[in-house]
């Protein structure tokens, strides 16, 4: 854009393999893009072609390029179905800003006194909304799979990015602008809406988990040599220092044909979220802003700030703050999922070893805790009898009894194909009903085949000190019991050679005694 214009922006878009038109149109569009933004930068920067080209650079032939930009979106726009109407807005609003061009180079450009601000500033200002909605309709139509980290993480990263830019470019400009009311309000509107694109973009790219791909980062890469641009204008009109010559007007050709290559970009992949829970960089989003923040406080500390910086460094430390906090709240859904076992939907081996520690940690001789071991009878011939459906669904309905026959008395568990355990946490003089109740809800009767539960039991720390002593005991009391086919309880512990020889072993029922404490359970 022009000195004595403020701002000009360049949009967003996206790409697909092939776009329509002829050859020779997109060949024209390449040449316009790419070659006349390269003797504007050689002759701007370069000193090439010498003085006699600054009317040519600074004319029509800078007016083709952002033309050419628009242009190339709308041949995206048509070839994109489903995106159609987020590369129209696109492209709408890089025409916006080419029409703006057009009218300075016709209107404005020779004045002696350019009026500020003038029609060409409307296009220009025309831009931003377009360009907004199209980005959130292009967003929209391709981030699919995105959970709600991805989501956050765009979030923090742009309000960051806009608490940053209001701190450093906003708060100075409003500083320094002076003028009539309408000068000083569209002289206020082009940093806001710059920063507020940036803010987008990066977020945008947040979501992406910073791999961009091709489309997303020609996209970038444009807004960034615009906002350099706007940056350098506004601190120069502002009384600010920036280097002299005419270094500026070129980063706006390089924006254009950043976002006029995307015509021929391939087919960029939706916005998914390929992290997966607990990967380092997880939590760097957060972490970077929230240093951010802290570093823009400090700058309000000594230098102060505006009310739109201090607000926005509030929203993004609240956005961190709820970024941690469903954090934690998916790592305790992804524990119990961990601890949970997938067909009952009582916990699993896992949970219960877990359980099995603490509590063992926590027991002690006048708050002990029992370990129930169950083993199916006959839920081998029911599951070849009717099928593996059949006996998941069995399985699955005799869990739930089990769990509303354990209720508050303890935490009940599969961990083997027909395997449960019980953690019973209840007063001692409850165990033995409550085991017996387990058992009971254990027995079913189903299309002429029985299935009932073989058990045993061991109190910690009365009989077992540690989870491993606990589990060899109960495992040696249940198949003495699924032997003997009596009941084993609490009881004398058969020796453990009984399973391996085959032979039932002696087995007395155990009785609750009235101080648990103080009894020998051997």
């Amino acid at each position: 854009m022009r000195n004595s214009c403020r701002y000009d922006h360049v949009t967003p878009a996206r790409a697909t393999s092939t776009a329509p038109g002829s050859r020779a149109l997109r060949a024209l569009l390449a040449l316009a893009l790419f070659g006349a933004t390269g003797l504007i930068v050689l002759h701007d920067w370069l000193g090439f072609l010498g003085p006699g080209f600054d009317e040519i650079a600074g004319g029509y032939l800078y007016d083709a390029v952002v033309v050419a930009a628009g242009l190339a979106l709308l041949l995206r726009a048509e070839a994109a179905r489903r995106e159609r109407a987020a590369w129209a807005l696109l492209a709408v609003a890089v025409l916006c800003w080419a029409a703006g061009e057009l009218y300075w180079t016709t209107f404005i450009l020779d004045a002696p006194e350019p009026p500020y601000p003038s029609p060409a500033d409307g296009f220009y200002l025309a831009f931003y909304p377009l360009a907004y909605i199209g980005l959130a309709l292009l967003v929209r139509a391709r981030a699919h799979e995105l959970d709600w980290r991805r989501w956050t993480d765009g979030a923090i990263a742009a309000l960051g990015t806009a608490a940053l830019g209001v701190a450093v470019v906003f708060d100075f400009v409003a500083a320094n602008t002076t003028g009539t009311s309408l000068e000083v309000a569209t002289s206020l509107i082009y940093p806001l809406a710059d920063i507020a694109m940036m803010a987008m973009i990066v977020g945008v790219v947040a979501l992406t988990g910073w791999r961009p791909g091709r489309t997303w980062s020609l996209l970038l890469a444009g807004l960034t040599f615009t906002a350099a641009a706007d940056i350098a204008y506004s601190v120069q009109d502002s009384g600010g220092f920036v280097p002299p010559g005419s270094w500026i007007d070129p980063l706006y050709m390089l924006s254009a044909a950043c976002i006029g290559a995307i015509l021929w970009a391939p087919v960029t992949t939706p916005l998914r979220g390929n992290r997966r829970p607990g990967d380092r960089g997880e939590l760097a989003v957060p972490a970077v802003f929230l240093a951010v923040v802290l570093g823009l406080g400090a700058i309000q500390y000594f230098g102060g700030s505006s009310d739109l910086s201090t607000a926005l460094r509030v929203l993004t430390v609240g956005a961190v703050i709820a970024r941690l906090a469903f954090s934690a709240r998916e790592n305790r859904r992804l524990l119990e999922q961990v601890r949970t076992d997938a067909l009952t939907g009582i916990g699993n081996r896992g949970g219960m070893q877990v359980d099995l520690e603490a509590l063992c940690a926590q027991a002690g001789p006048a708050r002990p805790v029992a370990f129930c071991l169950f083993d199916l009878n006959g839920f081998k011939r029911y599951n070849d009898s009717f099928g593996h459906p059949a006996g998941d669904e069995l399985l699955a309905r005799l869990a739930g009894r089990l769990r509303d026959a354990v209720g508050r008395d303890g935490s009940v568990y599969r961990i083997g194909g027909d395997e449960f355990c019980a953690l019973l946490t209840c007063p001692p003089e409850r165990f033995g009903d409550v085991a017996e109740a387990a058992a009971e809800a254990l027995t079913a009767s189903d299309r002429s085949v029985d299935v009932a539960s073989s058990w045993g039991a061991a109190t910690i720390p009365l009989e077992a000190e540690d989870p491993s002593a606990a589990l060899q005991l109960a495992d040696v009391r249940m198949y003495a019991q699924k032997e003997s086919r009596r009941a084993v309880h609490f009881a004398d512990a058969p020796a453990p050679e009984s399973r391996a020889g085959g032979r039932a072993a002696k087995v007395t029922v155990w009785h609750q005694p009235s101080n648990p404490a103080a009894s020998d359970t051997r």
